[in-house]
């Protein structure tokens, strides 16, 4: 049984593999592209999360505990009294200081400045090879000393002795270099892009007296539970006591709708690569139905034709799945560049310098790729089995189902864009837009299944025109897509899709970046921002202190000041940032933009110590509206606000608590704020102003002045930085276009041959022929156009409304990129005339006996 079935393989299928390898090499391609960027995407996902939770490990060392501060990013040192307890439980445990600072100038990298005790037990941490003997050599305690990872010594050229300049807060720091560690034990943490240090060196050089970031623990294991359960009984409500592989969890949380929207976008890839097997295999059983009805004549069983159809699927899924796997796994690197910096941006700074590749990820790639291709080689392998002799002698019989069937495909199109409706309406699912996808997927299925009644309604019509145009090449060309429905419609679907996926990527990234500027130009009124040059360069916690806002404020031509803070806390166990401003300059100057639609000003100007606002973000992800009380954690125990307003916001979807900052320092006694958004008197000159601050403030004093124009100027570098990943699948969505364009018009016109001969046979001209053939591609390449906009679009709107709406908080408004749309349709409409160049020639020089000797 098994023999014959390979035999019978090998030559009804391999020998029809042979004689159309173009076609073959186009499928094979399709598949591969879709896998390739499947995997790309997520070996770089796995790799950014897996160097973070690696980095944590790192660090944590030996410790299976860690208390950190719930309402703010550092704990104050007195705690420490609170558990002296522990060592009489055999439990040892040590402060940590971790911050992220710039390294020489404005313009040097972000490392990771790491402070510990040095006298500190050595289970805690290893330095490098030799340091577990070591550690607690003299030169590291000495002032001012720094260890220093191998790939910040390599990158910076920085030898032992020589000294490191850090740009913290407003100064410059110097720290000299003692030893250089290897990349085992704690050198290997941040991929040795790191600074340590005694842990007194680095509560001066932060200028955080008395502050630390979090306390390890060393526990026996058979009692960490109960040691956990005591400390979180001791300790104040606003810190936390948790394993540290916790830390990757609420990463993993953060990250999770970011990564899920990628994979989304790269399955309409994988999607389009299906429905290229699907209408190769189609085409197929069409072609050789005669072939199928023959091999059911002498006896071969409908399940041995349904296998041999599958089997031609597994071995393009194999293939194709192979070639994917390779090229994903090229790909991969620059989707790790890309997400990195999208991950540095928004949620860690994890220095990634190389693509780690996990076999489980690649096995589940080869699996999901070769089962969707069989997936997709179903339908048509069941057609392959149906064919009885009788019918198979009827060349023309599948058509003509095709075409009797149309109707009713349309029906079960129209009650799938239905369920799709439905299915955008409902909430998410755990914080992820679970019918969002389900929504895009119907989408994509009801307009393929809508593409046959579509081809019938509009092809009689086009013939008319098309012989206007072009004689009666145009109505013969019209007329062969009109009597080959069932190919026409699998081939202009695959097209219509691919196409869809540029466009609805197209108007997703230009609307998302229109909202932004628009909200840049609308929300930022100041004349000029201000912050110190560490915070610019990427050092999210360096703070200017309040001598620097008031010599501000003093400043002659100086009108109002708006001193802004903001910091990381936790609510209800997930992250989110806590803000304060001066709401009185606010609500005189600013210009929030609110969902309400609420006057700004009026709202601002209103504000009271109880009351808070919260962004958009924060609100879809927390499910909180205006006039509710939120409750957060701070060091004086926990505080309700009032949510007055829900204002727009991009600047992170993990969402703003906006209080008063009169409010704040009562609550944390912190008079450094983040940035100052300063306005000018009428009739100064920002410049002259801007001069004058600078003149003010003592020449160690290393700040970063901005024009509106520049900060309009630095959120589009942002913007483009942190969707670099999606300007590639924009790309790859054309080359998949393309590929769909190519594959379709290859698949039918190589399979009119025989009408070629017919032609031929009857008089027409080689001249005749190429036109009928670039006639069809251009048709083809028209309607295939004219459906992807329209899926495009719908697809769009699901991107914007739901999808992202869901999973980020974010509303943007629509914006249709005519420009590009037409560009790229026009490229699109340009390739489909190019692609039907060479059957066109093939059309041509067709002999027409060899061609209708069966007739």
């Amino acid at each position: 049984m098994l023999f014959s079935l390979i035999k019978l393989f090998g030559t009804f299928i391999c020998r029809d593999l042979r004689r159309n390898v173009a076609r073959t090499i186009i499928t094979i391609s399709g598949i591969a592209l879709g896998v390739a960027v499947l995997l790309a995407i997520s070996l770089a996902n796995h790799t950014a999360l897996d160097k973070f939770k690696e980095t944590v490990d790192r660090v944590a060392g030996k410790a299976n505990l860690e208390i950190q501060s719930i309402s703010s990013a550092r704990l104050d040192e007195n705690l420490l009294y609170k558990i002296r307890w522990l060592p009489m439980v055999a439990t040892k445990f040590t402060a940590i200081i971790e911050e992220n600072v710039m390294l020489r100038d404005e313009d040097g990298p972000v490392v990771q400045l790491i402070g510990i005790d040095m006298l500190c037990d050595p289970e805690f941490k290893t330095y490098d090879d030799s340091a577990s003997q070591s550690g607690r050599s003299t030169d590291v305690l000495a002032p001012n000393a720094a260890l220093i990872g191998s790939r910040l010594a390599a990158e910076q050229k920085v030898s032992v002795g020589d000294t490191l300049t850090l740009l913290i807060n407003e100064h410059a720091r110097k720290l000299k270099v003692v030893r250089i560690m290897s990349s085992k034990g704690l050198g290997g943490a941040f991929s040795g892009n790191l600074i340590v240090t005694d842990i007194r060196t680095a509560q001066e050089c932060l200028d955080m007296p008395g502050k630390i970031t979090r306390v390890e623990i060393i526990a026996p294991p058979e009692e960490l539970s109960d040691i956990q359960e005591k400390l979180r009984h001791d300790l104040p409500l606003d810190v936390s006591v948790e394993r540290p592989s916790q830390r990757g969890v609420q990463v993993e949380n953060m990250t999770r709708s970011f990564e899920c929207n990628l994979l989304a976008l790269t399955f309409i890839a994988l999607m389009v690569g299906m429905f290229l097997i699907y209408n190769t295999m189609t085409i197929s059983v069409i072609r050789r139905r005669t072939e199928i009805g023959t091999l059911r004549a002498i006896g071969v069983s409908r399940g041995k034709v349904l296998a041999l159809f599958l089997l031609e699927a597994f071995a393009f899924g194999v293939v194709g799945t192979a070639l994917g796997i390779v090229g994903g796994i090229l790909f991969a690197q620059g989707a790790l560049d890309s997400i990195a910096k999208t991950f540095e941006h928004f949620y860690f700074k994890e220095p990634i310098e190389t693509v780690i590749v996990n076999p489980v990820i690649l096995l589940g790639a080869f699996a999901l790729g070769v089962t969707l291709t069989v997936a997709a080689a179903f339908a048509p392998a069941m057609e392959a089995a149906s064919v009885a002799p009788a019918e198979a002698a009827r060349r023309a019989s599948y058509e003509m189902k095709t075409s009797r069937s149309a109707g009713r495909l349309a029906i079960y199109a129209f009650t799938v864009l239905a369920l799709a409706a439905i299915a955008a309406a409902q909430p998410p699912v755990n914080g992820l837009p679970v019918f969002g996808y389900v929504a895009s997927l119907a989408t994509i299925i009801g307009c393929a299944l809508l593409m046959p009644q579509t081809l019938k309604s509009i092809l009689p019509p086009l013939s008319c025109i098309c012989e206007r145009l072009f004689s009666a090449e145009g109505r013969i060309a019209a007329r062969s897509l009109y009597g080959t429905l069932g190919r026409t419609s699998v081939a202009t679907a695959s097209l219509m899709i691919g196409i869809a996926m540029m466009v609805s990527l197209a108007i997703m990234i230009g609307s998302f970046r229109q909202t932004v500027m628009m909200w840049v130009d609308q929300s930022l009124k100041a004349d000029l921002f201000i912050q110190t040059a560490a915070r610019s360069g990427g050092s999210k916690q360096a703070r200017l202190q309040e001598a620097t806002v008031q010599a501000i404020r003093s400043t002659p031509g100086v009108e109002a000041v708006d001193a802004f803070v903001e910091q990381p806390i936790l609510y209800n166990g997930e992250r989110t940032n806590l803000a304060a401003g001066e709401f009185d300059v606010v609500g005189k100057y600013g210009h929030l933009l609110f969902r309400s639609g609420e006057d700004a000003r009026k709202l601002c100007s209103s504000m009271t110590n109880k009351d808070c606002l919260v962004s958009e973000p924060f609100a879809i992800r927390r499910h909180v509206k205006e006039g509710d009380t939120i409750q957060l954690m701070t060091p004086k125990g926990v505080e309700a606000f009032f949510v007055r307003g829900v204002y727009y916001e991009y600047a992170s979807d993990l969402g703003y608590v906006t209080i008063t900052r009169s409010k704040y320092i009562d609550l944390f006694g912190d008079t450094s704020v983040s940035s100052c958004a300063v306005y000018v008197k009428s009739g100064a000159d920002p410049d002259k102003v801007r001069a004058e601050i600078m003149r003010r403030i003592p020449s160690a004093t290393r700040l970063a002045i901005n024009t509106t124009g520049s900060i309009r100027k630095e959120a589009l570098i942002v913007f483009d930085r942190t969707f670099a990943i999606t300007y590639a699948l924009h790309a790859i969505a054309i080359a998949v276009a393309l590929l769909s364009v190519i594959n379709a018009l290859f698949a039918l016109v190589m399979e009119f041959k025989r009408d070629f001969g017919i032609l031929r046979y009857v008089g027409a001209t080689q001249q005749q022929l190429r036109r009928i053939v670039l006639v069809e591609a251009g048709l083809l390449g028209a309607i295939g156009n004219a459906g992807g906009l329209v899926l495009g679009y719908l697809l769009s709107l699901l991107l914007i409304y739901v999808i992202n709406k869901q999973s980020f908080g974010w509303t943007v408004q629509f914006s249709f990129p005519w420009v590009f749309i037409a560009q790229s349709g026009l490229l699109v409409f340009g390739t489909a005339l190019l692609a039907g160049l060479i059957p066109a020639r093939i059309a041509a020089n067709t002999v027409a006996p060899s061609v209708v000797r069966d007739e």
